[in-house]
């Protein structure tokens, strides 16, 4: 019975996984509302196989290498791109809208596998613990922030697998097994590195584990070799055009990736003014915490994440030696998952995008947590029926994620926005978008015939007088303002000491105030429609606070208004 019991269990998690992850995964409707999917799609559409092998290692002859398609700027790994087109390619599936697709289908396989390798590793971990690998199984599974990335054709979702592939395998190095298991981890961080660079943030981590694993000092040397051997070759094999030469020999980088590199890291410092970076110019140090919090997992799932990090640091404390020697690839872990978050809520950039490796171990310590928070109401809540608070606790977990997932049962708001426009407003108006976000109405066929003209203010330029003639000419001359995201008033309006005149007029405009905005612009736009998101219906988080990277893509507000 017991068994029957545990197998129902896991078919439940794996099914209710799958399902977050594979729920319309069409959700724009290939209208390609993801700017760096879009572009990584471009990529991979430009791409053509060579001829033979050995030109798919050369850098200057490969149509697979970004740098020779006319992306001098790329920043990514290739290997997904590759492979999704070499898929795409055997399917028949090589176009624009199918490749996307297919990319997005391979990030929710991905992600689901990553919840295989949290099960297997909360097993390592706790080997004494029956219950708790399936907990941290179902807590990954329900984690909104990797339900969300595995509908995105990205790098992420192949990043996090592989990385936490990574890990597994050096978890799992014992005398037995020495050679095989050392092999797979140096060749899982090869690929990981060939989804993305980041994938290095994780390199002390596992060769901490190799060395702990190491009876004589001696071998250490012989097994981080043989790693990072191993990791060197599955990266040439991978992703050849992070290097400069064709020669295995010559570990020189790419000069076109080194750059990029560069450009990246000076267009997200303060002093760079470059639009998507201007959200993070005032961001407190908790903003990491409060996002993670309020939608990454959720406020309940946060909540059971806390409870396992103090349980298991307390546990430590009280028997410190012991618990050490039985716990030490647990403390290695979970302290290196506190440095790098408090290291990326340190820094300028405080998205959550760049911790999604770190959700599997969440959802380890969310299931520590609620064992924790159980036991305790169990020992003191003796006389109410236990099981009532176990399921109530669990159901309670699944609030946030099926309140998310109504977005995918719906259409995107900015294809309702655009077919409203089309039935709405009558055609040849002149319709007001913003530089750096997505003007709408979309090019929705059979509304073809129903032209408008669309013009674009440049609100991310300095605030300046020219700036504004400009602003005000095109504020005069338009028929409607759309607001298709909070791409510009949700971050410019957290910088008014680089925006004075901007954040005012946005002031004026979000609270219908004519009579400001005439002050600034000499015209007033009044509010006549708002598209939001599904799930506002239930609960309501404001869009201004929650970073670009978890509203603009699949779930933006969009505001529409008109010319008074």
């Amino acid at each position: 019975m017991k068994k029957v019991k545990t197998y129902f269990l896991i078919f439940f998690i794996l099914s209710l996984s799958l399902f977050f992850r594979l729920i319309n995964l069409n959700w724009d409707e290939n209208y390609h509302l993801h700017p760096d999917e879009r572009f990584l799609t471009m990529v991979s559409t430009s791409m053509k196989f060579p001829e033979n092998f050995l030109d798919y290692f050369d850098q200057k002859k490969s149509f697979l290498n970004p740098y020779n398609l006319g992306f001098n700027f790329y920043v990514y790994g290739v290997w997904p791109l590759v492979f999704n087109k070499s898929l795409a390619v055997i399917l028949n599936f090589d176009d624009y809208n199918r490749l996307t697709i297919l990319g997005r289908f391979l990030s929710a396989v991905f992600d689901f596998l990553t919840l295989v390798l949290v099960y297997k590793i909360a097993k390592l971990l706790f080997v004494k613990n029956k219950e708790l690998p399936l907990l941290a199984a179902f807590f990954y599974g329900i984690a909104v922030y990797p339900i969300q990335s595995a509908h995105f054709f990205t790098t992420d979702t192949f990043l996090n697998f592989f990385m936490t592939g990574s890990l597994y395998f050096a978890l799992k190095i014992k005398k037995s097994q020495f050679f095989k298991n050392l092999v797979l981890s140096g060749v899982f961080f090869g690929f990981a590195l060939a989804c993305k660079i980041s994938a290095l943030y994780i390199l002390p981590l596992i060769l901490l584990i190799i060395l702990a694993k190491t009876v004589f000092f001696k071998d250490s040397f012989l097994k981080i070799f043989i790693f990072s051997l191993l990791t060197y070759l599955t990266l040439r094999l991978t992703n050849p055009y992070y290097f400069q030469s064709v020669s295995f020999f010559d570990f020189k980088l790419n000069s076109f990736f080194v750059e990029s590199i560069k450009s990246l890291t000076a267009l997200t410092k303060p002093e760079a003014w470059y639009p998507p970076a201007v959200q993070w110019i005032n961001k407190p140090i908790y903003a990491l915490l409060t996002t993670t919090a309020l939608v990454g997992v959720g406020p309940i799932y946060f909540i059971f994440l806390i409870f396992g990090l103090i349980s298991f640091f307390l546990n430590f404390l009280k028997n410190r030696k012991k618990f050490f020697k039985e716990n030490i690839y647990s403390f290695l872990i979970f302290s290196w998952v506190i440095l790098i978050f408090v290291y990326q809520s340190l820094s300028f950039v405080k998205s959550i995008r760049y911790t999604i490796y770190l959700y599997p171990y969440f959802a380890i310590l969310g299931a520590m947590g609620i064992e924790s928070v159980l036991k305790f109401l169990k020992n003191y809540l003796i006389r109410f029926p236990f099981h009532v608070i176990r399921y109530t606790l669990y159901v309670s977990l699944l609030a946030w994620p099926f309140l998310f997932i109504t977005i995918y049962f719906h259409s995107h708001t900015r294809v309702a926005a655009s077919k409203w426009i089309y039935q709405n407003l009558p055609p040849g108006g002149i319709i007001l978008g913003e530089h750096w976000d997505d003007p709408l109405p979309l090019q929705i066929n059979y509304y073809l015939n129903q032209p408008y003209q669309i013009e674009l203010l440049p609100i991310f330029d300095f605030d300046t007088k020219e700036k504004w003639v400009k602003m005000t000419e095109l504020l005069n001359k338009g028929d409607y303002y759309v607001l298709s995201s909070n791409r510009g008033w949700g971050s410019i309006s957290t910088v008014p000491e680089r925006y004075p005149l901007m954040s005012k007029f946005y002031q004026a405009l979000l609270t219908n105030n004519c009579q400001k905005q005439k002050e600034i612009a000499g015209v007033c736009y009044q509010k006549i429609k708002t598209f939001e998101p599904y799930y506002y219906q239930f609960i309501h988080y404001p869009d201004d606070w929650i970073e670009e990277t978890f509203t603009v893509y699949d779930h933006p507000t969009v505001m529409i208004y008109k010319k008074i």
